[in-house]
C-alpha cells in the first residue's frame, strides 16, 4: 500500500504521528507565484563596497542627528566654512583712539572657529558698542576673509565728582570711565548729584567770565537748582538761581576795582540782587578781629 507521508508528522522518539498545522503553510495567491518563483532563482549580486558605504552614511546620520540634538550646529557650520577656505584671517579696526584693538577684537566675541559665513555682525556689534569709549559700531563682511570694524568713540567733555568718585563724562552726561588721568585735567570739573547732565550748561556760565576762567576750580550744584563757582584760591562764589551770568560779571567787576577775590575772604554769596556778602575766611577773620581790637584800643586812649 502506497505510504501516505503528505500532511503527517513523525512524533519524536517514534510515537504516534501528528497531525500536520496547516495554518502554519504560507500560500500564496495565484498571480503572485510566477514572480515569487522568478526572484527565488534569479543570481543577485550586491554593489561593489556597499557595506563600508552603508556604515559611512550610518555614522553621518548619527554625526548629524548628535548635532542637531546636542544644539552644535552653529559649530560645525563654523568648523566646515573656516576650514573651506571662509576663515577670518584679518579684522580691520578704524575709529578708536582710546579704546586698545585687543579689547575690541575681545569683545567682537569671533570663537574656535572663525567664519566669516557664521559670524554673528548684530552680535558683534553689541558687544563692541559696550565697550566704556565706544558710541557706536558699525562692522562689515569682506569676504572671502576680512572682518571690517569702524567704532565712533565718546568726546570727553568735563570730569563729574559725585559721592567721593570722580568720572570722566561726555557732553550729554554719560560717564565713559573712571579712569581719569592727568591728560583731562582742563576739563570742567562739576561736583554734585545731577551735574553730569549739565556740565555743559556750567562750561558756558564760565566761557561768559574770560577773564575769571583761568582761576576757576570747580562748579558745584547744589540742590539740583543753581551753581557755587569754586576759584582756585579756595575762594567761594555762591550764584543766584536766575541770572547767574550776570553776577559772576558783576563780581568780575568788584574785584577788578579792589582785588576782591584776592583778599582773605572765604566766599561772595551773589545769591541777592540787590545786596553782594562777603564770608572772611579764618585768618581774614582773624586779622578783622585783631585790626577791631586794635582800633578800639585807640579809640579809649584817645577819650582818655
Amino acid at each position: 500500500m502506497q505510504s501516505v507521508a503528505a500532511g503527517v508528522l513523525q512524533q519524536p522518539g517514534g510515537g504516534e504521528p501528528l497531525a500536520a498545522d496547516p495554518s502554519r503553510k504560507l500560500v500564496l495567491p495565484r498571480f503572485l507565484r510566477r514572480p515569487a518563483r522568478l526572484l527565488l532563482h534569479k543570481p543577485w549580486q550586491l554593489p561593489r563596497h556597499i557595506g563600508l558605504k552603508a556604515m559611512i552614511a550610518f555614522l553621518l546620520s548619527t554625526a548629524a542627528a548628535g548635532t542637531l540634538i546636542g544644539g552644535h550646529t552653529m559649530i560645525v557650520a563654523s568648523a566646515v566654512t573656516a576650514w573651506s577656505g571662509l576663515a577670518i584671517q584679518k579684522i580691520v579696526i578704524t575709529g578708536q583712539s582710546q579704546t586698545s584693538e585687543v579689547d575690541i577684537i575681545h569683545a567682537l566675541a569671533i570663537g574656535p572657529y572663525p567664519s566669516l559665513v557664521t559670524f554673528d555682525v548684530d552680535s558683534g556689534r553689541a558687544g563692541v558698542a559696550a565697550l566704556p569709549w565706544i558710541k557706536e559700531a558699525t562692522i562689515k563682511k569682506l569676504y572671502p576673509d576680512t572682518l571690517q570694524v569702524r567704532v565712533a568713540e565718546r568726546q570727553p567733555f568735563a570730569i563729574w565728582q559725585h559721592d567721593d568718585k570722580i568720572a570722566l563724562v561726555d557732553r550729554d552726561g554719560t560717564v565713559i570711565t573712571d579712569d581719569v588721568g592727568s591728560d583731562f585735567a582742563k576739563l570742567p570739573f562739576v561736583v554734585g548729584e545731577g551735574a553730569a547732565p549739565r556740565a555743559a550748561e556750567y562750561a558756558e556760565l564760565i566761557a561768559g567770565v574770560p577773564s575769571l576762567r583761568p582761576r576757576v576750580h570747580a562748579g558745584v550744584l547744589v540742590a539740583g537748582r543753581r551753581w557755587n563757582v569754586v576759584l582756585d584760591n579756595g575762594v567761594e562764589l555762591l550764584l543766584p538761581e536766575q541770572d547767574p551770568g550776570a553776577a559772576l560779571v558783576a563780581v568780575v567787576a568788584l574785584d577788578g576795582e579792589n582785588g576782591l577775590l584776592s583778599r582773605d575772604i572765604a566766599a561772595v554769596d551773589l545769591r541777592l540782587a540787590d545786596k553782594l556778602v562777603v564770608r572772611l575766611s579764618d585768618a581774614g577773620a582773624a586779622a578783622r578781629k585783631a585790626a577791631l581790637a586794635e582800633r578800639d584800643k585807640l579809640l579809649k586812649k584817645g577819650k582818655a
